[in-house]
Parts: C-alpha cells; structure tokens; sequence
C-alpha cells in the first residue's frame, strides 16, 4: 500500500515537473521568436522607416533611412553575432542587442539618417555569407570599399555625419577618409584598433587593413564607455594615443557599458560639441 502510494506520488511529481519543463522550453522558443532576424522587423510598425538591402560585390548590406532636413547621418552597426559564446563562429551575425540601430533610432537631431547594417546582418543568408564574411574578413580592404561607395551612393554625395558603433567604428572612420562629404566622425565604444584589443583579451589576431591617410580637416570624437569591460577605460586610452595626429577629442561616458546606457544617453544629448580649440588648430569646417 505505501508502495503504491510512494509510486503515484512520484507519478505527480514527475508530471509537474514535465510541465515546467515544456513550459520553460515554450518561453524559450517564444522569446527566441520575440528577437527580431530582420531588419523591416526590428523596425516594427513605424512608417518613418524604409529599409532596403543593397548589394556591393555580391555581399548584401541591409539599410534604413528616415527623412528629415539637413546633412545626413549616418550610423554603421557593430560586430553583431560574429562568435557564440563558446568562441565558435556563429551562424548568423545578426545582432541580438543592435545598438547602432537603437541609436539611430534615438536620433533627434531631425537629420536625415541612414543607418546600415554589418555584411550578412538582417539579410537571409546566400552562399556568398559565409562565416568569413562576419569574423576574419570583416576589417578587409573590401569592407571599407564596399562602405564607401554604399555610403556614397545613398547619401547622393550630401554632407553626412557618420557614427559607428563598436567594430562599426572602425567602418566609420576609415571611409570618412576616402568621403570628403563626411564631415565627421563619432564612434560608440570603437573598436579602432581591431588587433590591440585581440592582445588584450588574448585571441588571435587577424588580417586588418591599414586605414588610408588621416584627413586633418576631419574631426573626429571617441566616446567611451565607463564601465566597459571590453574596451576599458586604460585600452581607450591606449586606442586613441595610436591614432594619427588630427583633431581627436575623447570623452567618457558614465554610467554605459560596451552596450549598455548608450541609447539613453544618445536620446537625452542630440549632438557632442567639439573643444573650439581643436577645430581651430586643425581648421576642420563646423557641420551644421
């Protein structure tokens, strides 16, 4: 009898715990479903968007843009998914947390803003999209070419403004050197030197290529995140002492990560003036 008892005890138990497992598992498929893999989706019902994909030697790059008065805006995406977790290249490079695309979104300027996608990002996947594309060959003489003309195709050759975000920042600064159109260059917690902070964090380096010649009337402002950790105040630092002379200005944020406390902030600040002094020294024309 106790035997019998014991057994549908255990019986119970083990349905309830199936249920929380199905449950689990449930909330987990729906919360996958909930992550937005394309970019009319991350988008959502706002009609102020139209995106579109544009394809440069055969990669696609998935943009959006939103009208507005004034020299444009121009936002480029990080890394995205390059790696799982376990340092394995990852399937899809679509950013789970796209703070390029957050922040172009925070934009209130009333600019005009384009905001572009990394290779392979927001787009179904061709044969071209090979994991190379997003992990060792996304800081490749071919990027910065195939960023340069997409740029210079969408904003029609008009003043811009361009903004990158982590490795975006890399994008970013390298083609403001080959666009005389761009005005000026603001990175998000840049990855402006994609080798130094494979040093740091100990992995291996890789093939990037060399920036082409530093425009000095081109200013240029890193913003930091203060707490960071992967690129840390001390690797900022070092970050921007290795860069070309110019007018360079840095400036750490509080309260912000690599990811985190930087759309909040973008929203509330509109535009990061740059010292008068550094504009003078290198007489780089004051955007609008």
């Amino acid at each position: 009898m106790m035997m019998r008892q014991f057994l549908g005890v255990l019986k119970a138990f083990q349905d309830v715990l199936c249920q929380a497992s199905f449950a689990a598992i449930c909330g987990l498929l729906v919360a996958c479903q909930a992550i937005p893999r394309t970019l009319p989706d991350a988008l959502g019902k706002s009609t102020a968007w139209q995106a579109g994909e544009a394809t440069i030697a055969d990669t696609p790059i998935a943009y959006a843009q939103r009208a507005g008065v004034g020299p444009w805006r121009v936002y480029v995406e990080g890394d995205g998914n390059a790696f799982t977790a376990q340092g394995r290249p990852s399937p899809n490079p679509t950013p789970w947390q796209p703070v390029g695309l957050q922040l172009a979104q925070a934009d209130t300027s009333g600019a005009p803003v384009l905001y572009l996608g990394r290779p392979c990002q927001w787009v179904s996947l061709t044969a071209v999209c090979q994991p190379p594309v997003w992990t060792t060959q996304r800081f490749s003489p071919q990027v910065l070419a195939d960023y340069t003309r997409v740029i210079g195709q969408l904003t029609q050759g008009q003043p811009a403004e361009i903004i990158g975000f982590s490795g975006g920042a890399w994008v970013a600064y390298g083609v403001a050197q080959q666009l005389p159109a761009l005005t000026r260059v603001v990175t998000v917690a840049g990855n402006l030197n994609p080798n130094l902070i494979n040093q740091y964090h100990r992995v291996p380096e890789m093939v990037v290529a060399p920036w082409p010649p530093r425009r000095q009337d081109l200013p240029l402002i890193m913003l930091w995140g203060a707490h960071d950790t992967t690129i840390p105040p001390k690797l900022a630092a070092a970050l921007a002492a290795g860069l070309p002379a110019g007018c360079n200005y840095s400036q750490t944020i509080p309260d912000t990560t690599h990811v985190k406390g930087w759309v909040a902030w973008w929203a509330q600040t509109d535009r990061v003036a740059i010292p008068t002094r550094c504009l003078n020294e290198y007489r780089a024309p004051l955007s609008p």
